[in-house]
């Protein structure tokens, strides 16, 4: 993974982790390392499951060591749409950065990122220069078309590569949507509890997460909500004018919790809201709405391939369409239960089920090797 994982945790750290502890009981069980050590050896393993095309000095770089030991290759893009974060640069940044990364490629601005990270990480320099020489599209096509199965979590993330890096080869395709952690308890089920807060806010304070925007809409609304995430170190200017607008309105920031008083929170609360720039697939609009929450969620990601109906959307950028989302949604959990059956659950998987999918990949891909092994 990316060198930062573990200094700067998020949902794919949580993805791949919940890979491994549950492919230990999946069948067959499989064990493996999350490793961020670019100069790891991978002659030990059987197969390298990569991550992050979004970070493709890194995953180049690792690209390249698995090939040189004949390894299957595995990949997990994780990509975010280029015309999303884009818009995000030019819209939603401030201060210094916000005057001229709208001005960028994805490509230069995640290079000067990756110098910017080398000071912390110097031997990041060697695999940005290989990167630099290659092209950053040639490399990430270079990962796709080289690899031997590519895991994506939606559809659009699916139509997202083909759209800013390159089409796909669809045999190596499969999509393997992110499980989830709560209780099996039906969703119906879980709004009959007790709900005493009005939202709640799951997730990591920084910029792209959009919650000075959630806040505002509640101000304006007159409502309250509960804020959870960690500040993220790199938008400290935006956590400092977080934290300074919370503190002046109705609504409460807890900082960061653990998973189990996160869900705990959830479960207390009427509605979730995420509204990020930028989002792939959003583990917590999945969990909130599992524990009961009636969810507002960003139009900018696969949350409605899973909800569709049954989650509001909003574009991250028009304070309009949050207020009203939040209102109705608040609404609909005030109004009186409507006669008739209840609109089927969607289907969502727990993380046993995804491993289990995942065992069968890499039991597949192994299969096949032993049988063509000039094919590794």
């Amino acid at each position: 993974m990316r060198v930062d994982a573990f200094d700067k945790l998020g949902g794919d750290v949580l993805q791949i982790q919940k890979y491994i502890s549950e492919g230990r009981e999946a069948s067959p069980p499989f064990s493996g390392d999350v490793i961020v050590n670019l100069n790891a050896d991978l002659s030990s393993f059987d197969i390298i499951h990569l991550t992050n095309i979004d970070r493709p000095a890194e995953l180049y770089h690792y690209f390249g060591c698995a090939r040189a030991v004949g390894k299957l290759i595995v990949v997990s893009p994780i990509h975010h749409s280029y015309a999303e974060i884009e818009r995000f640069e030019r819209e939603a940044r401030a201060g210094a950065v916000g005057l001229v990364s709208g001005l960028f490629s994805f490509s230069v601005l995640e290079a000067l990122r990756c110098i910017v990270r080398s000071s912390m990480y110097p031997k990041l320099l060697r695999p940005l220069l290989r990167l630099i020489v290659r092209g950053t599209r040639k490399a990430q096509r270079a990962v796709l078309a080289g690899s031997d199965a590519i895991l994506v979590l939606t559809q659009k993330e699916r139509e997202d590569i083909s759209r800013d890096i390159g089409p796909l080869d669809p045999g190596k395709v499969m999509c393997l949507r992110n499980g989830f952690d709560v209780s099996p308890a039906s969703t119906e089920s879980a709004r009959s509890e007790v709900r005493d807060l009005d939202v709640c806010v799951i997730g990591r304070i920084e910029a792209r997460k959009n919650q000075k925007a959630i806040l505002s809409a509640l101000d304006n609304l007159g409502r309250s909500g509960v804020f959870v995430g960690k500040e993220n170190p790199n938008h400290l200017a935006y956590c400092a004018e977080f934290k300074k607008m919370i503190a002046e309105s109705r609504s409460e920031y807890l900082g960061g919790l653990s998973h189990l008083e996160a869900v705990a929170i959830m479960r207390r609360a009427k509605v979730h809201v995420s509204a990020s720039w930028f989002e792939v697939s959003s583990l917590v609009d999945m969990e909130a709405f599992r524990a009961g929450c009636r969810i507002v969620s960003s139009a900018n990601g696969g949350t409605g391939e899973l909800l569709g109906a049954r989650a509001r959307y909003v574009d991250p950028g028009s304070r309009e369409e949050l207020e009203t989302a939040i209102a109705a949604a608040l609404r609909d959990c005030d109004a009186p239960a409507v006669a008739g059956p209840p609109d089927p659950e969607p289907v969502l998987e727990g993380w046993a089920s995804v491993a289990g999918k995942l065992a069968r990949l890499y039991q597949d891909l192994l299969a096949d090797q032993t049988e063509s092994p000039t094919t590794a």
